[in-house]
């Protein structure tokens, strides 16, 4: 009974797959044939996020039958949020799902990504590449800054996530009218699960397939990931702000009470810096704090 009743919402539900493309022509129309021939029985539409191809991306992707659209800005992230807002709006999708056009992610993971939304399991569904992570796909540095960025992740804002750079996710649409999505690059992918847990999203990962990826990486592992751990830091600030605080207060603190021990006693900075220090670390700990009640007080409104 389970299944039948799976099966009836597969048809029902209106599923959004939304790819950005960027001269991708050697790739998206492979990407584009696996997903017509996984997603035979979903009732589903393909949407093309073309940052304006000089190499007929665009034309290929609309010949296979895909809606594309452009977008208006620049970035991997304002693509992908051309799309999830177009697949809400205009194509009234109840389910997205979002993966590259360059044949790292394989299309036939898709049915796995939306079945734990599609039995109300999970709200949004992370791939982990890493369980499925096929020889060459990810330079040895991307792999250790993936790893590196997944676990400040957990430590500063609170993600149980294994992959939280994964590109191939699925959501619920209504989402999108929780979260504030201000990135525009390659930081919204840890964006969108900082803003899901601070609207208490159900969030889960399923093992998914990584291959090496056709044509030229338009990655930047230093630059991207400088920024990556920026937003972070901003993320810190909005959804966890007494841990935020609290960090650089206890450093304040720290630096008072070292300073107290190395400046000689007769020295009037000897009290004053050390006082002002530990005074200013407890007064930013209460201003989480404060942030917090009041981040809570406008939710019960």
């Amino acid at each position: 009974m389970e299944e039948e009743a799976i099966e009836a919402k597969r048809s029902a539900t209106r599923i959004a797959i939304v790819i950005p493309t960027l001269n991708e022509c050697k790739a998206v129309g492979k990407v584009l044939s696996g997903v017509q021939y996984v997603m035979d029985g979903y009732e589903y539409r393909v949407l093309v996020v073309d940052g304006h191809s000089i190499d007929g991306s665009d034309k290929i992707a609309r010949d296979m039958g895909a809606d594309v659209i452009y977008q208006r800005g620049r970035g991997y992230g304002d693509a992908l949020k051309t799309g999830f807002f177009h697949a809400r709006k205009r194509l009234d999708a109840k389910v997205i799902v979002m993966m590259d056009a360059d044949l790292t992610y394989d299309p036939k993971d898709i049915p796995e990504l939306v079945a734990p939304i599609l039995k109300d399991e999970a709200d949004m569904v992370v791939g982990n590449r890493f369980a499925g992570m096929q020889k060459g796909a990810m330079p040895f540095v991307n792999r250790v800054g993936n790893r590196v960025l997944s676990l400040v992740a957990k430590l500063a804002l609170g993600l149980n996530v294994y992959d939280t750079q994964s590109g191939m996710r699925a959501f619920k649409s209504e989402l999108l009218g929780r979260m504030n999505l201000v990135a525009v690059g390659m930081p919204l992918a840890m964006e969108m699960l900082a803003e899901a847990r601070s609207v208490d999203a159900r969030i889960c990962e399923v093992p998914i397939s990584y291959r090496p990826r056709v044509g030229k990486t338009k990655l930047n592992p230093i630059k991207d990931g400088g920024r990556i751990l920026g937003i972070t830091v901003r993320l810190m600030f909005d959804i966890r702000p007494i841990l935020f605080f609290g960090i650089v207060g206890t450093v304040l603190g720290i630096a008072g009470l070292l300073l107290h021990y190395l400046m000689l006693p007769i020295d009037l900075a000897h009290i004053v810096f050390p006082f002002l220090f530990i005074i200013g670390g407890m007064l930013l700990f209460w201003i989480g704090f404060v942030i917090v009640l009041i981040k809570k007080l406008r939710r019960r409104k």
